[in-house]
Formats: structure tokens, sequence, C-alpha cells
């Protein structure tokens, strides 16, 4: 069974929807154009799902290779394009009458706007898991669960919760590559507020957070290192590519090879 590259996503603005690709090229500590924008609250602090649900009510589409983005309220009204880099007040400005309070917009092409900067670059999570968990919540439908995820890299050829090999226990990371890039699997990525919320509405489902442990709980592979994670609530996993792979290209269809396990604190 070889697993493979079947799906990759990025998406531009943090937390905004995504652009789907057949091939991308590595930045540094990112993919290219992915999370190179993010908008920041009069706080400070991201504005994103975790923060309000209003988030999953803007639609953005992207013409990525001129830096444009078009905005609209999900519930209708009109459509409204930007320039991300030279029409920035113009954006703000938009953001800010959308979610009633000053935002701010801020650009970032060294992987800082992840949501855990520098120390992964990607997130990996397989179809057969997302198709596992579609079953759980056979009420939605597969690219709702999806979307309540985010991931960046999704793979194929491989039985559920496959990716999980892609770490030991804490502490332990693996060296893997997809096609020519190499990368370290490091750890499962322990999950928020976000996944409940509807990716359409942002509205909660209360029963979401217990449902999902219930049923990785029932299809916890065997030698998993989980539950040394702290809790079952995880899914997906946290991935560093280091800087001398950048310029190098991810494509649908990369075959995935796990390479040796290394310790972290040694990784870079």
């Amino acid at each position: 069974m070889k697993a493979f590259i079947s799906r990759i996503r990025i998406y531009p603005i943090k937390s905004l929807d995504p652009v789907e690709l057949q091939e991308a090229e590595v930045g540094t500590h990112s993919l290219r154009y992915d999370r190179e924008f993010a908008m920041l609250a009069p706080d400070g602090r991201f504005m994103n799902g975790k923060r309000s649900g209003r988030v999953n009510e803007l639609k953005a589409v992207y013409d990525i290779p001129n830096y444009r983005v078009t905005f609209s309220d999900r519930l209708g009204g009109p459509e409204t394009s930007f320039h991300l880099q030279n029409e920035q007040t113009g954006v703000e400005q938009y953001l800010s009458n959308f979610f009633g309070e000053p935002v701010s917009l801020v650009h970032n092409t060294e992987g800082q706007l992840m949501d855990i900067p520098t120390a992964s670059s990607v997130t990996i999570l397989s179809e057969a898991t997302l198709q596992s968990l579609h079953k759980e919540f056979s009420d939605r439908s597969l690219e709702d669960v999806r979307l309540r995820f985010r991931a960046t890299i999704e793979l194929g050829g491989v039985e559920p919760y496959w990716e999980e090999k892609l770490v030991g226990e804490p502490g332990i990371g693996m060296r893997l590559t997809m096609g020519d890039v190499e990368m370290i699997g490091v750890s499962p990525r322990a999950r928020c507020n976000v996944p409940p919320r509807d990716p359409l509405t942002g509205v909660t489902d209360k029963t979401f957070v217990r449902r999902m442990m219930k049923h990785r709980e029932k299809t916890l592979p065997e030698g998993s290192h989980l539950a040394a994670y702290g809790s079952l609530y995880h899914l997906t996993i946290n991935t560093y590519i280091p800087v001398t792979q950048k310029g190098k290209w991810l494509r649908v269809g990369d075959e995935v090879r796990i390479l040796e396990p290394v310790r972290l604190e040694s990784a870079s």
C-alpha cells in the first residue's frame, strides 16, 4: 500500500476559504501563499473561528497569482474585489464593516501566520480518515467534515488514521518525504472550538466533540501513541518543513515515504 498526495489546499487569508491546487511551491516553513495574510482584531489577536462564528459567514474567492480576493456574505449581498497588497485600506474597511469592529490585515511570507509558526508548516490528513469520521457525522456532507479540520495535504492509498504513523510518542517525530520534499511529522494536532462550528454558518454543534471522541476511541489504530498526547481530541498531523526545502514543489500524486524516527530537539 503506497501513500500519495491526493489533495492540496491552501488558505491565503487565515481562517477564510481554501484554494485547491494540483501543485504547490514550498516557501519558508509553509507553502507559498498559505496563510500569507491574516485578520487582526483591535486587541491584536487573530480574527478567526475561535473568536467569532461570523468568520464562517464571510466568503472569499481568490485569484492567487494576481493577489486578488473577492469577498461576499454567504447569506447574500454584493461581491467586492480587492488587490490584497495595493488596496489594503479598502480590504480593512470592508472587513471592519463586516465584523462590526476595526479589523486590520497583516501580511507575512515567512510562515509566521500559521497556527503553530515555524514548528508546523503543513497539516496532513488521509482521505480514509475523513471518510471514517464522516460515518459518525453522516448527517453532514463529507466536504463539511473536511472544511472543519482545514488540512493542507490529504493522502490517498492508505487506511483510516494511517497518517498517525508519521509521529511517534511525544518528543519523537518521523522523517519523511513527499516526492522530493523532505519534512518531519511532529505531533498530532490538538483541536479547538473551531471544528464544532458549521464551516458555512458558524453555528456550534454542542454534540460534536463528544461524538468525535467516541468515534476516535472506537477507531484508534493498534499501537497508536495518541493517548500519550493528553486526549483523543486530535486530528491531522503537524509537519515541519526545513528551510532547505524552500523552492521545491509538492504535487498531487507524489508518493509519501516514511524514512526514520527522529528526536525533535535535533530535527532542524
